[in-house]
């Protein structure tokens, strides 16, 4: 059935409760009712959700470390349900919306259907056995047996995975991969089980798609339907905020009936990204008449009316938005629990909430991972995020001359755009992640990678259901070689895994870096207690190592990568420090993740680079500990998502270092107005003493950059870079402010300094913190400093601050909102500046006073 999210006579009942799932020998079991002689341990389950997900239920699943691989054995699920009955003109469908992976359903005795591919939607007619309480029973197949089966190997072996003949089998690679990913593949009804009966009218396929035209736009409808009783459809209509469309009737045989047309609106406000506008969304509902005067309301779901382009010209990779270019700027999302693979509405209102608050405008689902819950893309188009979405196929070499692995992928592939047809956020298909690269490393030539479902099965399908929408047929690729980045979409690690200076972020000439920035990401110190516990310490510890992402085969993970940079940027030997000084270097680490993205993200960002997109690996955590993400797996923010939000947001000042040029100051505005503002420049000695300064009015149009030299604006020489280095430097701290010229408000700030010199100091730099209640519950923390304040951070437990680790001019003064996690208790604790001797307690104002009734701040 197309994806029509409600219909008025439909009545859908979910199967969540009441299920029981155990484990027994691959084979040992071959039909439900041999479970009831066989001696297994039935523990409760949750459904939607899987085996890992039970398991630690009962407190029986070690993440890192299960006692048995997880989909060694085979699990039956069951559970007792009650079926409605079935009237003249109804019928009653089992609904299955993904099972993984190899998969038998059983209703009593009755064998109902088979599948091998975790991402399949599966229907089942079970109006024949309506009425009265069934044992619904669910097997899911050993997939370590299966593997064990001969079958023909690859060409290439990848790293990626503990098992080359996954190739074979339609499931994710979470839980494959041990270098980065917990051995918890996911076994069960991963998504949800219900029972949906169905009255007057079927819908069996649906297409809805809406499109601007000059200032207005048109949407299209076309509905093939089966009316279920003796009354067929009459007449039909289209509705769209109140503006109405008639559409045509006609019987197609079968008992089935078309109903098509379309309605046009002379005025509609475009969908855009966050960054560049609002995301305006219309809600489509159809109202079919019958022959019998019942009339069936249909909710279509919402669409957006945009344009969207890419451009390869050059061997660029750029998108547009309703004709305007756009820089794609965000992350590579993760699921928000590794183990169920959900999530609460909450979890995922909070974490889209905190990427849109990053200026993200957009998020990639990557080919190892898996398609997502239906709240993460309706979710991404409420906030004007763009999708990137790969095909889960990653790395391995997929028989794509199989015909019915040919067949299932395509399956999966149609399925997964009916389900997103009418979504504005989905910006770009890709065939999968790392193929071709992978291919191409082992040495094969270039098109090895390709073939039949990357250059037929997969543009096929997203020709047919997303025409609006741009395919790509490998990330990366598009280069000489897969991986080169001055072409086409790149993973770049330049600045990263291979230990590249950061001026090489320009230098590889950058196009699109759909995956870059990967960093072993320290955590706040709550999050790396809750890692330990018992006073432990970080470092070399197993428990906080086994969380430390690395690349299978080589003698380094990316906590090393992180170490390189420390030592480049603060100029100390890490090793040394992690010695002497344990919470130092965590603190330095935590501040090299946050300055090297947002140094290489403005520097793509400012006018003249050659890159339009970047996306850092990853958004989130798979667990707690020093992992890829940006956010922690219990969603806190880290120290490098600070850097990134402020590196991203839609109007951007920052510098940069141009040699015997200077310093240069580059002003980005992606808002949909001409920014009138003074740009002020000052230079400091000994990070309070002022040297110099200046200040000048500039223009920059809407949606566009612009570039300014710290020289030509102080109007005489002074060594902005000290690279002609005639004697000591005259300076050592350069402060930019961009002002709006109306409202006198600071829209942002850039500094430049020698990150090593600075953090060395380590002085009384005069900062003080005052707090303040608002009636949100939310907090105002006003800060103040005499000197300048390097990564000033925030330890208040159980309060999120809405920006950290930012740096404070001399004299200057920040104000940050902090808004309590849910249980918060009382609002208590301390800022520090890197720079600076001793973290300082945060003062409450006097109209402020605990409760200690209650516990909370009053």
């Amino acid at each position: 059935m197309a994806r029509i999210r409600t219909i008025s006579t439909h009545l859908t009942t979910p199967l969540s409760t009441g299920w029981r799932v155990a484990a027994v020998e691959p084979g040992a079991v071959a039909h439900p009712s041999q479970l009831e002689g066989h001696e297994a341990r039935w523990l409760p389950a949750p459904v939607p959700g899987t085996v890992a997900a039970a398991l630690r239920d009962a407190g029986r699943l070690d993440v890192e470390r299960p006692a048995r691989p997880l989909d060694a054995p085979d699990w039956w699920y069951r559970a007792e349900v009650e079926l409605p009955p079935a009237e003249p003109g109804e019928a009653v469908l089992l609904r299955l919306e993904g099972l993984a992976t190899l998969a038998e359903v059983w209703l009593d005795d009755v064998l109902l259907l088979r599948s091998d591919n975790m991402f399949h939607v599966h229907e089942v007619d079970v109006t024949a056995h309506a009425r009265g309480t069934h044992r619904l029973a669910l097997r899911f197949r050993s997939v370590v047996a299966a593997l064990r089966e001969r079958r023909p190997r690859g060409r290439w072996r990848t790293r990626l995975v503990d098992q080359q003949q996954l190739r074979w089998i339609r499931t994710t690679l979470l839980g494959h991969m041990p270098g980065w990913c917990p051995p918890v593949p996911p076994v069960g009804p991963w998504r949800a089980v219900s029972v949906e009966r169905r009255r007057s009218l079927s819908v069996k396929g649906a297409a809805v798609h809406a499109a601007p035209e000059g200032e207005g736009g048109v949407v299209h409808v076309a509905l093939h339907v089966r009316a279920l009783g003796a009354a067929v459809p009459r007449e039909a209509a289209v509705v769209v905020e109140g503006h109405q469309g008639v559409l045509d009737c006609a019987p197609a045989g079968d008992g089935t009936w078309r109903i098509e047309g379309e309605l046009r609106l002379d005025a509609v406000e475009r969908w855009w990204p966050h960054t560049h506008g609002a995301p305006r969304l219309y809600g489509v509902r159809l109202a079919v008449t019958l022959t019998d005067g019942t009339v069936v309301a249909l909710d279509a779901g919402r669409v957006g009316f945009r344009e969207l382009a890419l451009s390869t010209e050059g061997g660029g990779f750029a998108l547009s938005v309703n004709g305007v270019p756009i820089f794609c700027r965000g992350a590579c999302w993760t699921p928000l629990d590794v183990v169920s693979l959900g999530g609460s509405d909450a979890e995922f209102s909070d974490a889209l909430d905190l990427a849109r608050d990053a200026g993200m405008n957009m998020l990639r689902v990557s080919g190892p991972m898996v398609y997502e819950d239906d709240r993460f893309y309706e979710g991404c188009a409420e906030r004007g995020i763009l999708v990137w979405q790969d095909f889960m196929l990653a790395s391995l070499d997929y028989p794509a001359e199989d015909d019915s692995f040919a067949a299932s992928v395509e399956r999966e592939a149609e399925q997964l755009l009916d389900r997103l047809q009418v979504n504005p956020s989905i910006a770009v298909l890709c065939g999968g992640s790392e193929v071709e690269q992978q291919a191409a490393m082992m040495g094969l030539p270039p098109e090895a990678g390709a073939g039949r479902l990357f250059e037929q099965v997969l543009p096929t399908a997203s020709t047919l259901w997303r025409p609006d929408v741009p395919y790509w047929r490998a990330s990366p690729g598009g280069g000489a070689l897969p991986f080169h980045p001055n072409a086409g979409v790149s993973h770049y690690y330049g600045v990263g895994a291979y230990l590249r200076p950061l001026e090489d972020a320009r230098r590889s000439q950058v196009r699109f870096t759909s995956e870059c920035l990967a960093f072993s990401n320290v955590p706040e110190e709550r999050t790396v207690e809750r890692v330990l516990g018992d006073g432990e310490s970080p470092g070399h510890h197993p428990k906080w190592k086994a969380r430390v992402p690395r690349d299978t085969g080589p003698g380094w993970d990316f906590e090393d990568v992180r170490d390189h940079y420390l030592a480049q940027l603060f100029g100390v030997d890490p090793v040394r420090l992690r010695y002497a000084d344990t919470p130092r270097y965590l603190a330095l680490g935590r501040a090299t993740s946050a300055e090297v993205m947002a140094a290489t993200l403005a520097e793509w960002r400012r006018a003249g680079s050659t890159c339009r997109g970047a996306l850092v690996w990853l958004y989130r955590d798979l667990l707690p500990g020093a992992g890829w993400g940006l956010v922690d797996a219990t969603g806190l923010p880290k120290a490098a998502y600070y850097g990134v939000k402020r590196a991203l947001q839609r109007v951007l000042l920052a510098f940069s270092d141009e040699g015997l040029n200077g310093l240069e100051l580059h002003a980005v505005n992606d808002t949909a107005s001409a920014l009138e503002a003074q740009v002020e420049l000052a230079l400091y000695r000994d990070g309070e003493m002022p040297v110099t300064s200046a200040r000048t009015s500039i223009a920059v149009p809407e949606r566009s950059a612009m570039r300014l030299s710290a020289d030509a604006l102080l109007g005489r020489f002074v060594d902005t870079a000290y690279a002609y280095r005639f004697g000591p430097p005259g300076h050592d701290l350069a402060v930019a402010t961009l002002v709006d010229q109306a409202s006198g408000k600071e829209l942002g700030t850039a500094f430049h300094f020698s990150h090593a010199d600075v953090a060395a100091q380590g002085s009384d730099v005069g900062l003080e913190a005052l707090a303040h209640r608002r009636e949100d519950g939310c907090w105002e923390v006003r800060l103040r400093t005499k000197r300048f304040a390097l990564s000033v951070s925030f330890d208040v437990p159980d309060h999120v601050p809405e920006d950290s680790y930012f740096h404070v001019a001399p004299g200057g003064e920040r104000t940050v909102v902090m808004r309590p996690r849910p249980l918060a208790r009382s609002f208590r604790g301390f800022v520090q500046a890197l720079n600076a001797t001793a973290p300082v307690r945060i003062e409450l104002a006097e109209a402020s006073v605990v409760n200690s009734e209650k516990g909370v701040a009053r």
